[in-house]
């Protein structure tokens, strides 16, 4: 047995180390070990590919329901901001499946991207339509004509005009004129059969010519309308005729105006004489020349304060304002409509009237 040196403390003997599990190395090698995460699963693609399948097949209904129904802008926004929330909703209800069932979202991800911004896209236009809507009573419109198949009526809207079938038209009366220049709103049920027509042929019949002084100084005698009108309109057509050469324009004479034939359209939206939003598939061709347009390039035939009837569109959605003139006019007239109207309709217009 070895001696042992009075005042030292004896060393571990040999042998006497832990060893084993219970080694001190191997035990803090254990407590310090990396936890291993256990990776949730993705969707899988049977879910991404069935998502993306269903959203093309909605997408197809919804163009087809468009195409059959021939819906305008209107139409269109209302159904596109429906279809749009639904996906977003069938989505959103996916995702919650997924989380409850301890999975993620996966590819979903970019589907979810798209349908944001689809719907982003739609609160934009919706809104932008609500806002106009709004503003159309606050336009300054001081008179609303219902183009309504249902309605038939004989100068009810402060002019001299006659409705009958969806077909409204006016005359050239100073009535009607000045009815116009204070504001009047057409608004109407279907873009293909509801129509406003503002039957201007005849004007010098009942207003006598005046002298307009031209662009190239010298001045020249007038039988045109002279003046601002302020027209807006939803979900219908006006057709204003006017006699042949007459000169005209779109907007106003403190800003900007157009000198097309028409504005605004099925799938489009006017606000303050500007284009909005809108969804053109066929844009109608403006007819702005031949003999009776040379105003438009000679200075003969240009006022020298510019067209004499300027046309201000405060508002139109899926609607459309077009000036025609009356030798390239088809459609109804007034005086026609009118004897129409008084000859088969007198007793049912005194009681509406009486009404």
């Amino acid at each position: 047995m070895p001696s042992v040196m009075p005042g030292t403390v004896p060393s571990a003997m040999p042998g006497t180390v832990p060893n084993g599990p219970f080694a001190p190395d191997r035990m803090n090698a254990t407590a310090y070990a990396p936890t291993e995460s256990k990776r949730r699963k993705p969707a899988g693609p049977i879910v991404v590919l069935s998502i993306l399948g269903l959203t093309f097949l909605s997408f197809a209904g919804l163009m087809g329901l468009i195409w059959v129904n021939d819906m305008g802008i209107i139409g269109i926004m209302r159904l596109g901001t429906i279809w749009i929330a639904a996906v977003c909703i069938v989505m959103g209800l996916v995702v919650i499946i997924l989380g409850f069932r301890g999975r993620r979202t996966g590819g979903l991800i970019p589907l979810g991207l798209v349908a944001g911004g689809c719907a982003l896209c739609m609160t934009i236009i919706s809104g932008t339509y609500g806002v106009y809507y709004r503003d159309l009573g606050a336009s300054g419109i001081n008179t609303v004509v219902s183009l309504s198949q249902s309605v038939s009526a004989r100068n009810s809207d402060g002019m001299n005009d006659v409705q009958k079938d969806g077909i409204f038209v006016a005359d050239a009366s100073d009535a009607t004129f000045e009815t116009l220049q204070q504001g009047v709103a057409f608004s109407g049920e279907n873009y293909n059969t509801d129509q406003a027509i503002i039957d201007w042929s005849d004007w010098d019949k009942t207003h006598g010519p005046h002298t307009v002084k031209m662009l190239d100084g010298k001045t020249s005698i007038s039988n045109c309308p002279v003046g601002t009108i302020t027209i807006a309109a939803t979900q219908a057509q006006v057709h204003i005729v006017l006699p042949d050469s007459c000169t005209y324009a779109f907007g106003t004479a403190d800003s900007y105006y157009s000198t097309s034939s028409d504005v605004g359209g099925k799938y489009e939206m006017v606000y303050n004489n500007y284009m909005g939003p809108s969804f053109v598939f066929f844009e109608a061709e403006s007819a702005t020349n031949g003999p009776d347009h040379e105003w438009l390039y000679k200075e003969s035939a240009m006022p020298d304060n510019g067209p004499e009837l300027k046309i201000n569109i405060p508002y139109v959605v899926e609607a459309r304002v077009n000036v025609v003139y009356a030798s390239d006019w088809e459609g109804s007239t007034f005086q026609p409509l009118a004897d129409i109207y008084d000859g088969n309709s007198t007793s049912k217009n005194t009681t509406e009237q009486s009404e």
